[in-house]
């Protein structure tokens, strides 16, 4: 299961684990989510974010935070949490979304 965590402010997000959906390559959830996570990431930087980003690839996890305020990137990263909430919704063994209770 791919879990995403989101900061409730939306400064920052995880994302931990592996859809397993279907075989590696054909997996349409993975890919989801990954195209999803590189639009925002991307985005983000357009609009001249500038973030701590980490990834585990062994462990399948990606962190992203924002060094400081940006309200367009906030916005984004808000998208994406709707985004992967609908994702959520269609495949609900596979996507688990929340936010941060601080």
């Amino acid at each position: 299961m791919i879990r995403a965590t989101f900061d409730r402010d939306f400064s920052g997000f995880t994302l931990s684990g592996h859809a397993g959906y279907a075989e590696a390559g054909e997996d349409i959830v993975c890919a989801a989510v990954s195209a999803m996570t590189n639009f925002a990431v991307n985005g983000a930087e357009a609009f001249g974010a500038e973030a701590e980003v980490s990834a585990e690839g062994e462990e399948a996890q990606v962190s992203y935070r924002l060094c400081k305020p940006c309200e367009e990137a906030s916005k984004l990263i808000s998208v994406f949490y709707e985004e992967l909430r609908q994702l959520q919704k269609q495949y609900p063994a596979y996507v688990r979304v929340q936010k941060n209770s601080k």
